[in-house]
């Protein structure tokens, strides 16, 4: 790879090129650039249908981390993959995609056969966080961003001290606050920890 060149980005014929490589013909086009998204796969050929133009991530990279790490939600699969990372433009696209590997979700406001709404179990937990999670993670130095509450798949991302360590007290926070949620929405409700997803990007 050429020096000087960001890891993972073929740079344009004549950048880095010894002085006794010849130019590319008039004619010839540079190569598109190409990001290793690892899944064995790289969005750099005609024939790739790329998703993500900020990420240049191709729906096959996309499908492909979904089957790996069953992701659920937009968020998710940025966090994997950064495709819907840049402008944002292409979440409808990523989430054309979801929809047709595990259907369509039912409407936020749409109660589901357990009587709950997404947006109901999401004000649930929100009341919960304010009242009794966040201040117990303060005094732990940590903080928790929730993401999104979609059926009984809730995503937060974790900030402070022991995020991503196997640290006793850490996991002990975590399965405390999952329990909690379970109790206050009425329902085993599961943890979708971004930061998790977030460190198997490239």
């Amino acid at each position: 790879m050429a020096s000087g060149v960001p890891g993972g980005i073929r740079a344009p014929f004549g950048v880095g090129c010894a002085a006794a490589c010849p130019p590319p013909p008039v004619d010839c086009k540079p190569p598109s650039p190409v990001l290793d998204f690892g899944y064995g796969k790289t969005a750099s050929r005609a024939a790739d249908h790329i998703i993500c133009r900020c990420y240049v991530v191709a729906e096959d990279v996309i499908r492909r981390a979904i089957a790996d790490h069953q992701l659920k939600a937009v968020e998710e699969v940025t966090a994997v993959t950064r495709a819907g990372g840049g402008c944002s433009s292409c979440w409808d696209d990523i989430q054309v995609i979801l929809n047709g590997v595990w259907g369509k979700p039912f409407p936020r406001d749409v109660p589901d056969s357990l009587g709950l709404s997404s947006a109901q179990r999401r004000a649930l937990i929100v009341k919960l966080l304010d009242a009794d999670i966040t201040p117990l993670f303060d005094r732990n130095g940590l903080q928790v961003q929730l993401v999104d509450v979609s059926g009984d798949r809730v995503v937060m991302r974790f900030f402070g001290r022991g995020v991503g360590s196997q640290a006793a007290s850490f996991l002990s926070l975590k399965r405390y606050l999952v329990y909690r949620m379970t109790d206050t929405v009425g329902h085993k409700m599961n943890l979708v920890e971004l930061n998790v997803l977030e460190a198997l990007a490239p």
